[in-house]
């Protein structure tokens, strides 16, 4: 009655029904968080186990314990796809800094004249792009190697992270081929850069930063604006223009990737489709392609137009201002009126001395 008589006021109503029921004895009060969810189940068995260690001198003990229930399909993959959305972007930020490192050099040569003195020495356009490529491939297929061996060690260490870029042959060599197609976009890419820098510390922050957003920003623009109905239409109609940067397209490609996990939650075993499919890796991949070739051209055009500047040219030929037609004509005709006239005046003067 005096534990009764000791609770809040709108708890006393339940403490006189529960004494006029004859469990007065039993009856315990317990402040608690109610924005924990496990609180209230962790405070009761603490109780209880308080009055059976009372009840058998310590000789009998309660314990209790809770687990989480299984998550859903639907909420595996989401998961899924939150992870595959941060496993993309982690790749993206060192590979930002990894495509734009080949500006580096190239600025250096023609900062320093070295680029000039090549050329006069006899060396072709042609014959320094391809061996500047080559050179800046041999460099990239060792950081791709090294990519590739950490992810198989790490398929050994942490197999949840590393799955779903090296979890079997498949899928290990489609991130061999994601990795080494950015490499052939990337490299002529910075290629054709160098043209428009002058010291090496600009172009390569320039291209560091225009990778880091047309990649790590694109992608997560793209992955949020899917994700709403209200924007979903026009961002698939905006893929065409994301697969126009090369980052985007490797971010593209691994998140293509990380989501199969969530497919898989979705459909079970056995339903992934290609990965080479169009819907898949194709259309990256495919992209990535084309931007290699397409910046190569570009920077064998711009080699050429620097070595004899042919839109200049072009360009002031157009701005040259051209006489119309009919003043053409008109000045034709007076030049003839005044060549008649001259030759009536010969005629009369001849005559007139004569």
């Amino acid at each position: 009655r005096r534990a009764a008589s000791a609770l809040p006021p709108h708890a006393q109503p339940l403490a006189r029904g529960l004494r006029a029921a004859g469990s007065a004895d039993r009856l315990l009060f317990a402040l608690f968080n109610s924005t924990s969810t496990h609180a209230l189940p962790a405070l009761i068995a603490t109780a209880y186990d308080s009055l059976l260690a009372n009840a058998t001198a310590g000789g009998s003990r309660l314990s209790a314990s809770a687990s989480a229930l299984p998550y859903s399909k639907r909420q595996e993959a989401t998961l899924s796809a939150i992870i595959a959305v941060f496993a993309s972007i982690m790749v993206l930020v060192p590979f930002a800094f990894v495509g734009a490192l080949f500006v580096t050099p190239l600025l250096r040569e023609r900062e320093s004249g070295s680029k000039q003195m090549q050329f006069v020495s006899g060396v072709g356009p042609v014959a320094y792009w391809v061996s500047s490529w080559l050179w800046d491939a041999a460099l990239y297929a060792a950081v791709l190697l090294a990519t590739l061996a950490v992810l198989c060690v790490a398929r050994g260490v942490v197999p949840a992270a590393a799955k779903a870029f090296a979890g079997s042959a498949e899928v290990l060599g489609a991130t061999a081929l994601s990795l080494g197609l950015f490499g052939f976009a990337a490299v002529p890419f910075a290629s054709a850069s160098s043209f428009f820098f002058s010291s090496p510390s600009s172009g390569l922050i320039a291209l560091i930063a225009f990778h880091f957003v047309s990649g790590f920003g694109l992608v997560i623009a793209n992955f949020i604006l899917s994700f709403i109905d209200s924007t979903a239409d026009a961002n698939e109609q905006l893929q065409p223009l994301y697969r126009l940067f090369p980052a985007f397209c490797l971010g593209d490609a691994f998140y293509t990737l990380a989501m199969r996990d969530a497919t898989r939650a979705l459909v079970g075993e056995g339903h992934e489709q290609n990965l080479l499919a169009s819907d898949q890796l194709g259309a990256p991949l495919l992209a990535l392609l084309a931007e290699g070739l397409v910046f190569g051209c570009a920077t064998l055009a711009l080699q050429y137009n620097e070595a004899a500047p042919l839109l200049p040219a072009l360009a002031a030929r157009l701005r040259r201002p051209r006489a119309p037609a009919a003043a053409t004509g008109q000045s034709g005709a007076s030049t003839g009126q005044s060549g008649a006239a001259a030759g009536q005046g010969g005629a009369a003067s001849t005559g007139q001395s004569g």
